[in-house]
């Protein structure tokens, strides 16, 4: 378990973006379709999203699908190895044979 020392320091994405920026990434992500879906998060990480929210003045919701689409831009960017991800599915499977 990592302690609060050990954490990264929280880096907001949208530190960089004017407000004209924002707005624009904020309305785009609210345009697309979308698929409601259940997710379960700690309560802290809720807390923060909604005040991050309210401090911009965007809907907390809204703020998530952001984050969300721009977290997985940045997966689609990076390499992958290939290796890396079989070692994790026998990690798995040797896990829940025992």
């Amino acid at each position: 378990m990592k302690t609060r020392a050990s954490r990264k320091p929280f880096i907001d994405p949208f530190d960089k973006l004017s407000d004209a920026a924002f707005e624009r990434e904020v309305l785009e992500a609210l345009e697309r379709g979308t698929t409601k879906i259940s997710l379960r998060v700690p309560n802290d990480l809720l807390v923060r999203t909604r005040d991050a929210a309210g401090r911009r003045g965007v809907p907390y919701q809204s703020l998530i699908k952001v984050l969300i689409d721009q977290g997985v831009r940045r997966l689609e960017r990076a390499p992958v190895s290939p290796d890396r991800h079989r070692q994790r599915s026998s990690v798995r499977r040797a896990r829940s044979r025992t």
